[in-house]
């Protein structure tokens, strides 16, 4: 299977789409997992967008025409997917993992879903296994897609 990430934009774009469209009548937990899954394969850069600056982030479609991700990108890319499908329950944190890593995380459904960790772990991760150290504005996202 080809990874699309490694595809032209038009491939990456009709990907995403049939995504939420395979999702759109799932369940909240199959569609954190599989929005999990799919942005997973993104490949990671150490920096491409600040967390602290919200307002230069990019709106879906760039995001995915620009196809470069960090931490903070491929959470954001979750998060405009989940969106889309319909679910607003959705909070975006950094946090300090059991290495006191910074990560990013997304948290669906009061933190019943934690996306954006590692591969598979959805529904395995727990929120007190992570020190929440700032909220990011997810109403400043809801207003990029439109």
């Amino acid at each position: 299977m080809t990874n699309v990430f490694q595809c032209n934009y038009d491939v990456r774009l009709k990907s995403w789409y049939d995504l939420r469209q395979s999702l759109k009548d799932a369940d909240l937990k199959t569609q954190c997992i599989e929005v999990d899954k799919w942005w997973q394969y993104a490949p990671l850069v150490n920096h491409y967008l600040l967390h602290h600056l919200p307002d230069t982030w990019p709106n879906p479609w760039e995001l995915l025409a620009e196809n470069y991700y960090c931490e903070v990108a491929r959470g954001l890319g979750m998060i405009y997917t989940i969106l889309l499908l319909g679910t607003t329950d959705i909070d975006f944190v950094v946090a300090k993992n059991y290495n006191n890593e910074e990560i990013t995380l997304v948290l669906v459904d009061r933190a019943k879903y934690i996306l954006n960790y590692w591969p598979d772990t959805v529904v395995n991760n727990c929120l007190q296994d992570f020190t929440i150290t700032k909220s990011l504005d997810v109403i400043q996202l809801i207003k990029k897609i439109g």
